[in-house]
């Protein structure tokens, strides 16, 4: 299992700078990028060159739009090393917290730049969290309809390759054509009149064009806007149909029983699980990425849709990297896949970090031992994520296959089958199973107090709720600024409570409640630069340590490494 976090960057200045001094997107990222690669070695990534695998087996990625690169904003997004602890996972989770955090304050900028990780900002726009877990996509005759499935779309990207590459080349054509008349005009520059590319289609080797990213990105940016959009949606036409066996796969097939069984613990989790969140309207809701649902499975990017289930990686392979390797599709036929849930909030507390993956990680063990009998389903799945979520007193019922439930007992209902689960299996197979349950129960009793309690009058020393629930904590802290305060300071402790510096809010609590700390600083330390032993991460880490630098070159994905050129160039799996 990994998460994988997206952090939005803010710029600290009393001179109030207007939106067109701010830095522009990719400056920060770079510098960001820069730091990082004073703290570690690291590569470059295979697919994407943006990318940027991590001594400590993680990765660093640029979430933004190509166009808006020049203008403020965008997010970085980390990605832990995969790892088979969930005590592993929460020193990974801190140590790219502090990691980006550090970057950040010693990036060579003359801004003073901050992180927040949050899941949504001030304009509305959700981001955040995403959680990874390796399960099996299904089962019997439901396997093999995968697997027939997976054929068939492997057919279709191949095709969709092929009417791609000759729209890509025409593009590019206009785009240099365009790029060489414009500087013709203000210099003489000649007009570039080779492309080199080196391998085939199917090499898995990202090819070596000798053409700078900025200088791709400026030929793109040469491109009349009614073209680029015309290129962009022929494309999306060419992929439409690919889209379409993807969602019925995403919907019907892949991971059927995990869809079932684990929606409703997704919906009511967010009542100990979720960061907090204040809306235009000043409404308090529990979590911006539970408001944001929009469906149970979907593509995740493709129409902008925002689903509990996501698919985007499976699009990205079908789509995306079919440009630079067909080959890599094979791994799509294997029995186990990565499931990746979007219904995940950023967050602050160690205990909730801890729950939100860790009782998700023993509830996919109960599905697949077939320890289903007492779990509920949803029966309006959007809808009642959206009421439970917008409910911070904790007592709207949703209607499931067990009657109308609170998300309180919702969660208590999987508590108990995942105590008596526990209970039945071995010792020796155990594992962190009883800490799991512990830390879930005293998360899920604390929210309990809340929902009884006097909420006017709440003492950070003494509420078992504050520092371990996020969600109550932000929501005390918003409280405290008293009846009359203005939407803006009250949203200034929604975002600021986030921020990764010892000026963070929830950072200066920990000052008042360090027994809230549940991972070992120690441990942060060593995962920041090695990945666990017992983990596919550990493989990769060692060879960027290793080769980084070096005059052999390596370009890193999470399953395998390339390293050299030519006919020299070996394959490394993870």
């Amino acid at each position: 299992m990994g998460l994988e976090t997206e952090y939005a960057t803010i710029v600290i200045d009393p001179q109030s700078l207007e939106h067109q001094d701010l830095p522009a997107s990719i400056f920060v990222y770079e510098q960001i990028c820069e730091a990082i690669r004073r703290d570690q070695p690291t590569v470059k990534g295979l697919f994407d060159t943006e990318q940027m695998f991590l001594a400590s087996g993680g990765a660093v990625s640029f979430e933004s739009h190509p166009l808006m690169h020049d203008e403020p904003g965008g997010l970085i997004e980390l990605a832990t090393p995969e790892v088979r602890s969930p005590e592993e996972l929460l020193a990974c989770q801190r140590s790219i917290d502090q990691l980006v955090a550090d970057a950040t304050t010693d990036s060579e900028t003359s801004f003073d730049l901050r992180v927040l990780k949050n899941s949504s900002d001030a304009l509305g726009h959700v981001y955040g969290c995403q959680e990874n877990y390796e399960a099996e996509v299904a089962r019997g005759f439901w396997l093999f309809l995968y697997r027939i499935m997976m054929a068939l779309l492997w057919c279709m990207q191949v095709i969709s390759l092929a009417t791609s590459l000759p729209l890509l080349w025409c593009m590019l054509t206009i785009g240099f054509v365009m790029k060489w008349r414009k500087e013709k005009r203000t210099s003489s520059t000649p007009l570039p009149t080779e492309i080199e590319v080196e391998g085939s289609w199917d090499d898995d080797e990202p090819h070596d064009v000798p053409i700078g990213r900025h200088d791709i990105e400026a030929t793109f940016a040469s491109v009349p806007s009614w073209l680029t959009n015309g290129f962009v949606g022929s494309l999306r036409l060419i992929h439409f149909p690919t889209v379409l066996v993807l969602r019925f796969v995403a919907r019907h097939v892949a991971f059927r029983s995990q869809r079932k069984y684990l929606t409703a613990m997704l919906a009511s989790r967010v009542a100990i699980c979720g960061a907090g969140n204040l809306d235009y309207e000043g409404r308090f809701r529990l979590s911006a990425k539970a408001m944001a649902i929009d469906a149970v499975a979907d593509m995740g990017g493709f129409r902008g849709e925002k689903p509990v289930f996501v698919f985007g990686h499976w699009l990205s392979q079908f789509c995306a990297k079919s440009f630079l390797s067909l080959s890599s599709t094979r791994q799509m036929f294997s029995r186990r896949q990565r499931l990746q849930i979007g219904l995940s909030d950023s967050n602050m507390s160690d205990q909730a970090e801890y729950v939100k993956f860790a009782s998700v990680s023993l509830l996919l063990d109960m599905i697949e031992a077939g320890d289903v009998a007492d779990l509920p389903v949803l029966r309006q799945t959007v809808s009642s994520i959206h009421r439970i979520a917008s409910d911070w007193n904790l007592i709207y019922r949703v209607p499931t296959s067990r009657g109308e439930l609170s998300a309180l007992e919702i969660q208590r209902i999987y508590l108990t089958a995942a105590k008596r689960f526990v209970s039945e299996t071995p010792a020796t197979w155990a594992g962190e199973s009883p800490t799991v349950i512990q830390r879930w129960e005293s998360l899920i009793e604390a929210a309990t107090v809340f929902r009884h309690s006097n909420q006017k009058q709440r003492n950070p020393e003494s509420d078992e709720a504050i520092g371990r629930i996020d969600w109550v904590t932000k929501h005390w802290m918003i409280s405290e600024l008293g009846p009359d305060a203005q939407w803006s300071d009250k949203k200034k402790v929604d975002l600021r409570y986030h921020e990764l510096s010892p000026d963070g809010y929830y950072s200066q609590l920990l000052h008042v409640r360090p027994e809230v700390i549940l991972v070992d600083q120690e441990q942060v330390n060593l995962r920041r630069r090695c990945p666990p032993a017992a983990s596919p991460a550990a493989m990769r880490g060692w060879m960027i340590r290793e080769f980084a630098g070096s005059e052999e070159i390596i370009h890193a994905e999470w399953t395998h490494a390339l390293i050299g050129r030519g006919r020299n160039r070996k394959r490394v799996t993870f």
